[in-house]
C-alpha cells in the first residue's frame, strides 16, 4: 500500500523546512566566518593599504555593505532566500578579492594570493561539488591571472607551467572540498528523513538535559510537539513515580543501553516507552529513540497475571503460592499459613448447579481477602481449597480467626441465600521447612477441625 496523500504531503513539507533550515545553518555559518575575515580586513587595510588607498578602503565598503545586508537577509522577517543571499555574497566577496588583488601587485610571493582560494573554498562550502568545481576553476583563473600581471609589472619571468600547477591545484582542493560538502549533506538528508518519517520518538538532548531536537512522532507517541518539547528538559522521560532513578538513567554516559520506561502523555495517561540511548560524550549529547510498547508491556502483564492468577477469583494460583513460600523460606522469613476448606461443597454444585458453586468460591475469595487485610495473601489452591499466607506469623491467629468469620454470613446466589460452612487450620513455618511441608502441616490443621466437627455434629 502507498503512503497516503495528506502523510505524503506533511513528510515532505517536513522535509523541504528542514533542508531549508540546514541551508541557512550553513549560510549563517559562513556568514560568521565572513565577520571575522572582515575584522582581520580592516587591520589590514588600517596597517598596509596598498598602493591604492581608494581601492583598499572601497574594497573593505563593499565587504562591510554585504555583511551588513547579509545579517539582515537572513533574519527571518526579512523573507530573503537564502540562494539569493548566497550569490549575493560570492558576488561581493569576488568583487572584493579582485580589488584587493588589484591593489597588491608589487609582489609576485604576497600572501594575498592565498585569497582565490579561500573564494573556491566558500563555493565548495556553499554548493558542495559544483560550486567546488566551479570556483575552483574561477579562483584558479583569478590566481593565474593575477600571478601574470604581476609577474609582468614586476618585469619577472613567467613560468607557464608552475602557473597551471597552480592551477589545477585550486581545483583540485576547491573539488574535494566540494565532494567532502556533498557527502555530508546526502548522510544529513538521509538522516533527516529518517527523523521526520520515523514512527518511532525520536529527541536529542544534552548531558544537563536540555532538549536539542524532537521529531514529530513526539507528538503521536507522546501527544507533545517538537516546539513544546525543544522548549522543556528531559523530564517527559522520566518516570513520574521513580524520578530520581530516570534522571540517574538519562545522564548515563557508559555507553548505550536499551530500557523500557513509564513516561507520562500529554493527556495524563501513562505510556509504555522502549527507548534505546545513545550517548555522544564528544558532542556532549545523547540520543534518545523510543517505541510506544504499551500494547505489548499490556499484553505481558495480562499473560503473567494469568500465569500466577486464578482464572476465576483472581486470587493467586496454587503455582504462585509455592514460588512466593519458596522465596520467602529460602530468605530466611518463617510465614505462618492459613489453609481453608469449604465445608460439602459438592453439595451445592449437585442442588443449585454449577454456575451457583462459582458464585460461592468468587464470593469467598473476596470475604478471605478482606480477612487477609495488610497482614497476608489469598491462594486459591485447589477447587474448594483456599490459603491465606501470613508474612508475620505473629499475626497468624488473627488473621485465622477473621477468617473463621468469613463464614458467618450467608452467601447470596441467584434467587437464594446459602448458610456456608468451611474448615479452617493454620500452622507456622519452621527452621528447615519447605513450601510442600508448611502447606502439609496446615492442611492437616484444618482436616482436624474438620474431623472434630464432623464428629460434635454427629455426621
Amino acid at each position: 500500500m502507498g503512503t497516503p496523500a495528506p502523510l505524503e504531503a506533511s513528510l515532505r513539507t517536513r522535509l523541504a523546512a528542514s533542508s531549508a533550515s540546514a541551508e541557512h545553518q550553513t549560510e549563517a555559518g559562513i556568514q560568521r566566518v565572513r565577520g571575522w575575515c572582515l575584522v582581520l580586513a580592516l587591520v589590514q587595510t588600517a596597517l598596509y593599504p596598498g598602493q591604492f588607498w581608494y581601492l583598499a578602503w572601497g574594497a573593505m565598503a563593499v565587504l562591510f555593505l554585504s555583511w551588513v545586508w547579509i545579517r539582515w537577509a537572513l533574519q527571518p522577517e526579512a523573507g530573503t532566500s537564502t540562494a539569493m543571499v548566497g550569490i549575493v555574497a560570492m558576488a561581493s566577496d569576488s568583487i572584493v578579492v579582485i580589488m584587493i588583488m588589484a591593489n597588491l601587485m608589487a609582489s609576485s610571493d604576497d600572501p594575498i594570493q592565498l585569497l582565490p582560494l579561500a573564494l573556491a573554498v566558500e563555493a565548495a562550502v556553499r554548493w558542495g561539488r559544483v560550486g567546488g568545481v566551479a570556483g575552483g576553476v574561477a579562483g584558479g583563473l583569478l590566481l593565474t591571472g593575477w600571478s601574470f600581471g604581476t609577474h609582468v609589472r614586476n618585469d619577472l619571468d613567467f613560468s607557464p607551467g608552475y602557473a597551471c600547477f597552480r592551477f589545477f591545484v585550486v581545483v583540485l582542493l576547491a573539488s574535494i572540498v566540494g565532494n567532502a560538502v556533498r557527502e555530508m549533506r546526502q548522510q544529513r538528508r538521509a538522516a533527516e528523513a529518517v527523523f521526520q518519517a520515523s514512527r518511532d520518538l525520536m529527541v536529542t538532548f544534552s548531558l544537563d538535559g536540555a532538549v536539542v531536537s524532537a521529531n514529530p512522532a513526539c507528538e503521536a507517541v507522546l501527544g507533545f510537539t517538537t516546539e513544546e518539547l525543544e522548549s522543556r528538559d528531559r523530564s517527559f522521560l522520566l518516570d513520574g513515580e521513580d524520578g530520581r532513578g530516570s534522571v540517574g538513567l538519562l545522564a548515563h554516559t557508559d555507553g548505550p543501553q536499551r530500557v523500557v520506561r513509564r513516561v507520562q502523555h500529554k493527556d495524563g495517561h501513562l505510556v509504555w516507552i522502549e527507548l534505546d540511548l545513545v550517548p555522544d560524550i564528544a558532542a556532549g549529547l545523547v540520543y534518545a529513540i523510543g517505541r510506544d510498547v504499551s500494547d505489548r508491556s499490556r499484553t505481558e502483564s495480562e499473560l503473567r497475571h494469568r500465569v500466577d492468577h486464578d482464572g476465576l477469583t483472581g486470587a493467586w494460583n496454587r503455582h504462585a503460592l509455592v514460588a512466593y513460600l519458596h522465596r520467602m523460606l529460602n530468605r530466611g522469613y518463617l510465614p505462618g499459613l492459613v489453609f481453608i476448606d469449604l465445608d460439602r461443597f459438592k453439595e451445592i454444585n449437585d442442588l443449585h448447579g454449577h454456575l451457583a458453586g462459582d458464585e460461592v468460591i468468587i464470593g469467598l475469595a473476596e470475604r478471605l481477602a478482606d480477612a487477609a487485610g495488610h497482614e497476608g495473601s489469598v491462594a486459591r489452591y485447589a477447587g474448594d481449597e483456599f490459603c491465606i499466607v501470613v508474612d508475620d506469623a505473629d499475626d497468624l491467629e488473627e488473621v485465622a480467626e477473621r477468617t473463621r468469620r468469613a463464614f458467618d454470613a450467608p452467601f447470596t446466589i441467584p434467587g437464594a441465600e446459602l448458610a456456608v460452612t468451611g474448615s479452617v487450620g493454620s500452622a507456622r513455618s519452621r527452621s528447615g521447612d519447605t513450601p510442600e511441608s508448611l502447606v502439609h502441616r496446615a492442611d492437616q490443621a484444618m482436616y482436624q477441625v474438620k474431623k472434630a466437627t464432623r464428629v460434635a455434629s454427629g455426621s
